[in-house]
């Protein structure tokens, strides 16, 4: 899914929220669609085969539509900015954020800035600056994710570091082996038939050198 389309489908949720909600006879049924849309996240969690305690929603799935419109009811039908649940905006925001492209993540947190900001009957100063923590709070939550990111991606590198160093030192045991178990053998049975006759012992020797040779060969192709 483009980002684009996933970010016009999360926009849809924060526009449903705010026809609701400035719907008289629709805002009375809220703790209902709520609900509603509680049990629909579960159930497309377990469409989508997710454990149930994995709290954040795959990427690019319907999960995260059903999370944004519950919170936003929930929060905009029990007085907004001073609904005692307005701290699941906070949560809503770092799922968004984990969940999303940056460029998703702070258009859908804008218009929730919009909507808390919509549907104030009054503006005040403590509105005003409950509403601006959200960006605030986006900008933390940003960080946070580059942070996570870096030490992810450095983690990677290390145990593919730690893979190759592995692997070199099992090229090593394997070289080391050879030598001691055939290599040092070999050459050994060799130089007691140089001090003999070598013209009888011609066709020993050239078997000899021929394993020696398909042995190392083999070697070679295996530490490729």
């Amino acid at each position: 899914m483009s980002t684009t389309k996933h970010t016009f489908l999360l926009l849809i949720p924060v526009l449903l929220v705010y026809i609701w909600l400035a719907t008289p006879g629709l805002r009375i049924y809220s703790l209902q669609a709520f609900s509603v849309a509680s049990l629909g996240y579960f159930v497309v969690k377990k469409l989508n085969k997710a454990k149930l305690w994995h709290i954040l929603p795959k990427n690019f799935s319907l999960e995260l539509m059903f999370i944004t419109f519950a919170v936003l009811l929930l929060v905009g039908s029990t007085g907004n900015t001073n609904s005692i649940f307005y701290p699941f905006t906070y949560i809503h925001l770092f799922i968004l954020v984990m969940s999303c492209r940056e460029k998703t993540a702070i258009i859908v947190a804008m218009s929730t800035m919009l909507l808390h900001y919509a549907l104030e009957t009054t503006i005040s100063s403590v509105g005003i600056a409950t509403i601006l923590t959200i960006p605030m709070m986006l900008l933390f939550f940003l960080f946070a994710k580059k942070q996570y990111d870096d030490v992810i991606v450095s983690h990677s590198i290390i145990d593919k570091e730690e893979i190759e160093i592995n692997n070199l030192s099992a090229q090593e045991h394997s070289l080391e082996s050879f030598i001691y178990s055939f290599l040092k053998p070999k050459l050994k049975i060799l130089e007691e038939i140089a001090t003999k006759d070598i013209d009888e012992n011609q066709e020993t020797i050239k078997n000899q050198i021929s394993l020696i040779i398909n042995e190392s060969d083999k070697i070679l192709e295996k530490n490729k």
